[in-house]
């Protein structure tokens, strides 16, 4: 990576998720710069400086007017992404976002036609196609070692998040839900390999409509459930390939788990759509015993989650295309919609948006 300097960092919303994201660019100062941090809360803005550095900025606006703020890292909460990210594009910054890039398809395209519109670059979450595991399975696919895909199939039961979530309402409300929020994971993942999904259909369900708070200083209070906690949908790529994918917030414990890719010469698996180093096997046809495929590089443990901000400072010093853009997330958002749209109508429902590809990381 050819930098005169580490890409500066700017982080709205000090949640979670930020520690993570922090403490994984800390360990990338060559390459990445952490200039501070804003949230609606100052105490957290205060909080996340004097852990991770940088300085905590009196309000977003104040950390938009800062020069040294290349890239602004979107981890607001879900019905605030697409208003936080355009303020930032229109200030001239490029944005990373949490996902989902939005909640409604009308604002995800705004986002994707203003950031062509400001020259900018738009990254969002899941950025997990660019981990060792999943760049393996891509290569193998790409390689012919199952020949033509055929069908996909993906399974991410998250079990339920009031059990360890300090605040989990907002994941079972609007612009969120089990598809929105974790569903998309092994669609970064597929929708890298296999391209853009034409069409879908769905089937959702609220099981547990009444949750109870488990832990923090709402423990043991309880919330409605607004959007459906488990959903399957069947998906139509447009390379002719088929695929099914379910998410829940209800099923925690499964066998049936990660992603796999049939194929006409034998299957592909992934052990965890997530992990960077989650085992990668390959079963021919005529064979009933999976084999290890090695990995393409050597995998990080987990989730660098500094991995997609990488990639993007990347982009901005090289000029090249990121590989995780707004314009896939914002097709990847369209999918979600969709099944949730035709397990509401039950019938199928065409998915308008596509996208350009990515490149791989390893060829």
């Amino acid at each position: 990576m050819a930098t005169e300097k580490p890409v500066g960092i700017g982080f709205v919303g000090c949640g979670n998720i930020a520690g993570p994201y922090a403490k994984s660019v800390l360990t990338h100062k060559d390459r990445l710069k952490i200039v501070g941090a804003a949230d609606v809360d100052p105490a957290r803005a205060e909080a996340f400086a004097k852990e991770h550095g940088g300085r905590a900025f009196g309000s977003y606006e104040e950390m938009l007017d800062c020069d040294e703020v290349e890239i602004v890292v979107n981890l607001t909460i879900h019905l605030a992404h697409a208003e936080v990210t355009r303020q930032a594009l229109d200030a001239g910054k490029h944005v990373h976002s949490e996902k989902p890039l939005a909640t409604k398809r009308k604002d995800a395209v705004g986002l994707v036609s203003l950031v062509k519109k400001r020259g900018l670059l738009l990254g969002c979450s899941p950025f997990v196609i660019l981990g060792e595991a999943q760049q393996t399975l891509w290569k193998a696919v790409r390689d012919g070692m199952i020949g033509r895909p055929l069908e996909a199939m993906a399974e991410m039961m998250h079990g339920r998040i009031e059990s360890w979530h300090p605040n989990p309402g907002p994941f079972y409300g609007e612009g969120a839900g089990p598809m929105l929020d974790v569903g998309c994971y092994p669609l970064n993942v597929l929708t890298s390999i296999l391209g853009p999904v034409e069409s879908v259909r769905g089937a959702a369900a609220t099981r547990i409509p009444e949750r109870t708070i488990a832990s923090g200083p709402k423990a043991g209070e309880a919330f409605r459930v607004i959007t459906p906690d488990h959903v399957n949908g069947l998906l139509q790529f447009a390379c002719g390939a088929g695929g099914r994918l379910g998410a829940s917030f209800t099923v925690a414990k499964t066998v049936h788990t990660g992603v796999e890719i049939h194929g006409t010469a034998g299957a592909l698996r992934l052990e965890s759509p997530t992990s960077f180093n989650s085992p990668v096997q390959f079963c021919p046809i005529g064979s009933k015993e999976w084999q290890p495929v090695p990995y393409v590089a050597d995998p990080f443990k987990g989730i660098e989650w500094s991995r997609g901000l990488l990639d993007m400072a990347d982009a901005i010093r090289t000029g090249r295309r990121p590989r995780c853009t707004g314009e896939q997330a914002a097709h990847i958002l369209d999918i979600c919609l969709s099944i949730l749209d035709a397990a509401e109508k039950g019938k199928e429902v065409k998915v308008a948006s596509t996208f350009a590809s990515p490149e791989p990381v390893y060829t």
